[in-house]
């Protein structure tokens, strides 16, 4: 769990002590074999999880097709967000792309920590803040961006996702046919 409180105490310096001792005593360790599922559509998301080792993507289905939405590494915090934070059904769902190793916590717990701790909170609305950041970003390239711009950028914040995705998930990531996607790659080589 070091690795959990080392990457919050790197994006939000100034942390007491207590904060090392809340992830020990509250955060659980879920190991996942590559395509097994974390969360599934429909299913109350209960938990939200860093991803300590491995990859991860969130879907939804679309007229019988898996849309990918999103991809979780290393030192992401993953969750069907809507799901966890109104405890409702979700219509996303989440797998392993390879074997992963996260931590997690309940809702109920971080509510908890939350209620009882300043520094918790403030841990929660900033990471709350850059999700809501990156998913403004998300939303941005595929409005506003042709098919090239978008592998472009991919390829630029996230060069991970074109080294180690299939390229199905990727294509589907973008918004793009698979074909536009190997006509994109073949431009480049």
């Amino acid at each position: 769990m070091k690795d959990l409180y080392h990457y919050i105490q790197k994006n939000i310096p100034n942390l007491d002590a207590s904060v090392e001792q809340d992830i020990e005593a509250h955060f659980k360790k879920k190991t996942l074999r590559k395509g097994e599922s974390l969360i599934k559509e429909g299913q109350v998301n209960h938990n939200v999880y860093f991803v300590n080792k491995g990859m991860l993507r969130n879907y939804v289905m679309k007229d019988g097709t898996d849309v990918t939405t999103w991809f979780f590494f290393p030192e992401n915090f993953i969750t069907t967000f809507e799901s966890f934070q109104l405890q409702i059904p979700g219509i996303e769902t989440s797998e392993a792309l390879t074997d992963c190793e996260l931590f997690y916590i309940s809702f109920e717990e971080l509510e908890k920590l939350n209620n009882a701790s300043h520094q918790w909170e403030r841990i929660s609305r900033i990471f709350i803040m850059k999700f809501a950041f990156q998913m403004g970003d998300r939303l941005l390239v595929l409005q506003t961006m042709t098919a090239e711009e978008k592998y472009n950028h991919l390829i630029e914040n996230f060069p991970e996702v074109v080294q180690n995705i299939p390229n199905k998930y990727v294509a589907s990531y973008l918004g793009i046919t698979r074909e536009t996607l190997s006509r994109i790659r073949a431009k480049k080589s």
